[in-house]
């Protein structure tokens, strides 16, 4: 008897000491504590970060309702204008993806657009709004009374990948200045620098979001002015481009374009040429045509 007592005392002590044992085995893991804990405490905080947040993320749509577009054309406001200048407000009914791209024409009374009136778009990053501001801009620094000074309309164009999904035509008229003194009635104005492509045959100057793009010679730059008027143009490169040879066009005089202000002269003038300069002949048209193509005097600063 007393031995199956001492038999049964020493197998429990055996059973207990092989638990203690498990229970150390089990709890001293300190490196393992903390991984656990510290993946536990992550879970628990990224759980409560996205029950808890008020963030919305915007969903952008693949395609473009034109329905919606066009009633958002029509509904345009006129928020800047000035005798040069008009800036259009658009809000649109979604917001659009990197590869919409938007354009604006100015046109005439029978639909044509005005190619002295540039136009591109501008995102002005209103948080929670999908406005976009167009801005209209009239440069002519030395021909302003050659100018048909009245717009009829405003063409809406959207496009992706270089094809046009929609237009809308909206009736807006407005008369641009021939006079010599700028008026503002309305901000916002197009910056006071805008860059651009400046086309040698005709003078005109169109902005790099325009959606026209320059045919034949042109000169890079920018046009300058201040306070919703633009008087010069900085020209940034030398010719570039290229145009058809003329056929049986007979030059009607010579002479040189000054591309600062657009003034021109004949070869004939006791005048010295006032730098960057183009020289070249004009044809019956009026049109200018640089030979050689070169812009002279031409001095450019890297980096600007």
């Amino acid at each position: 008897m007393i031995n199956n007592l001492n038999r049964l005392k020493s197998e429990k002590m055996r059973v207990n000491t092989y638990i203690r044992k498990k229970q150390i085995s089990i709890h001293l893991k300190p490196k393992n504590q903390i991984l656990f804990l510290f993946t536990l405490f992550t879970l628990v905080f990224l759980l409560f970060a996205c029950c808890c947040s008020n963030k919305i993320v915007d969903v952008i749509p693949s395609s473009v309702d034109k329905d919606q577009m066009a009633a958002a054309f029509d509904r345009i406001e006129i928020i800047g204008e000035g005798t040069d200048f008009l800036t259009v407000k658009a809000d649109l009914p979604q917001t659009l993806s990197p590869e919409y791209l938007l354009y604006a024409l100015m046109l005439d009374g029978d639909g044509y657009p005005l190619r002295k009136i540039s136009g591109y778009t501008q995102n002005p990053y209103l948080k929670g709004k999908n406005y976009i501001w167009f801005y209209f801009f009239l440069f002519t620094p030395d021909q302003r009374l050659h100018f048909s000074n009245k717009s009829e309309y405003i063409k809406f164009v959207v496009s992706k990948e270089n094809n046009i999904l929609m237009e809308r035509v909206v009736r807006h008229q407005k008369h641009w200045s021939t006079e010599e003194k700028v008026k503002i009635f309305d901000f916002p104005s197009p910056p006071d620098q805008i860059k651009g492509y400046l086309v040698l045959k005709d003078y005109i100057f169109w902005a790099k979001g325009d959606f026209r793009k320059p045919h034949g010679y042109y000169v890079e730059g920018k046009i300058i002015g201040y306070n919703g008027r633009w008087n010069y143009f900085k020209a940034l490169s030398d010719i570039q481009g290229q145009e058809p040879e003329p056929e049986y066009i007979l030059p009607v005089d010579q002479g040189w374009l000054e591309l600062e202000t657009g003034k021109t002269h004949s070869a004939q003038e006791a005048i010295s040429p006032s730098p960057p300069y183009v020289k070249g002949w004009w044809d019956g048209k009026g049109y200018f045509h640089p030979h050689p193509v070169k812009v002279y005097g031409l001095k450019l600063n890297k980096g600007k």
